[in-house]
């Protein structure tokens, strides 16, 4: 992993805050780089990109590394060598340099590829794109250009599918079938579309405008705006998912364009497909030997009565809040007393491009050891240590 933290590799650092994100992702789309993808899509990929530095001599990749990302290098000079087998021969290599500042666009580029070996020759910085990421937008481009070439109302829907996560999981077939059986609906400021104690029926997605997110404590009637929603965000899942109550209810601030979809169509489409369950021994073996991360989706008194060993706390209120404080490299085994409000986190998670299942059956079902000491905080953290 390439290492930080010398005057020389900081310097380099000052580079990645001055990427002219836009300009990079329109040479991209005419370059033809990544195929059929939107100017849009290219800069979202970049904004997802991780920004890292190098010292002179620092390996980045190691010939046969299996998991490996697109490189953009935005400064410094890196050598790389490539190595393939030629019939009858022995294994031939060739070996050429990447040097940013002898580029027309000045940045240069490497795909990614478990043949090269990368050096740096110089203190770099660069950003590490995700290739799987821009295999998948390639292949839903492509599946759906002749979907949506003479259907203009669903091509624009089905653009909010780069933002909603969850859409990356389900059937391409299933996901233009829920785009088609969405109602589109304009709604006015202070309309509320959801009521805390209703019956869950059905599904959003924001098309434009913002909402505000109001809980009231059922203990105190104390009611406290708790997040706000825009653009491409979801909500009305939880109640769905565990055949329930809304818990919160939702207003819109804004003149907005909704997308709502009936709960029958999303039990037919969507649950099936992202709500993943995993019996206790499958969940213990990811956690033991996939590096899987616990998180209890409980409130505060029941974390704190016990708890699966290891775990990381995240009440299933505060999901969307506590989501920056996850690792997206990591898998994340989620439970709840009975395996219900588990299913709506992983949901929520998954959404926001966090892989997420769910603990078959909760704690109540487990049949291992668990930790019934004081635990040493119940504030909600996510932290996945």
């Amino acid at each position: 992993m390439p290492l930080q933290g010398s005057d020389d590799i900081q310097a380099h650092e000052h580079d990645m805050e001055r990427i002219d994100i836009e300009r990079i992702a329109r040479y991209f789309r005419a370059d033809g780089q990544f195929g059929p993808l939107s100017v849009d899509q290219i800069a979202d990929l970049l904004k997802q990109a991780r920004q890292l530095a190098a010292r002179p001599g620092e390996i980045i990749y190691k010939e046969g590394d299996e998991e490996r990302d697109h490189l953009l290098l935005l400064s410094g000079k890196i050598e790389a060598q490539r190595v393939w087998s030629a019939r009858g021969a022995y294994d031939q290599s060739y070996t050429w340099e990447l040097d940013p500042s002898q580029c027309e666009a000045n940045f240069a580029f490497l795909s990614a590829s478990s043949r090269v070996r990368v050096r740096a020759v110089s203190a770099i910085s660069f950003l590490q794109i995700n290739a799987d990421k821009v295999d998948e937008l390639v292949g839903w481009n492509q599946h759906f250009s002749v979907e949506l070439e003479n259907d203009p109302e669903l091509s624009r829907r089905m653009q909010l599918i780069k933002q909603v996560g969850v859409f990356h999981h389900v059937p391409l077939k299933s996901v233009i079938a829920a785009f088609r059986n969405m109602l589109s609906m304009e709604v006015a400021p202070g309309e509320t579309i959801i009521k805390q104690g209703d019956k869950g029926d059905s599904y959003y997605l924001i098309e434009s405008g913002e909402a505000e997110v109001i809980r009231t404590d059922p203990l105190t009637d104390e009611t406290v705006c708790v997040g706000t929603l825009g653009p491409g965000d979801a909500f009305g899942e939880e109640a769905l998912l565990q055949d329930g109550y809304r818990n919160a209810t939702v207003n819109m601030v804004t003149p907005s364009k909704l997308l709502k979809l009936d709960k029958a169509s999303f039990d037919e489409l969507l649950k099936p497909s992202v709500v993943r369950e995993v019996t206790p021994d499958h969940a213990l073996e990811l956690v033991r030997n996939g590096g899987a991360v616990w998180l209890d989706c409980r409130y505060a008194k029941e974390y704190e009565d016990s708890r699966i060993p290891g775990t990381s706390f995240a009440p299933l209120d505060q999901i969307r809040s506590n989501v920056l404080k996850l690792d997206p490299d990591k898998t994340y085994v989620v439970y709840c007393r009975s395996g219900r409000r588990s299913k709506a986190a992983a949901f929520l998670l998954r959404e926001r491009h966090i892989n997420a299942v769910s603990l078959l059956g909760g704690i109540k079902n487990w049949p291992y050891e668990v930790d019934a000491t004081p635990p040493v905080s119940v504030n909600p953290s996510a932290s996945g240590q």
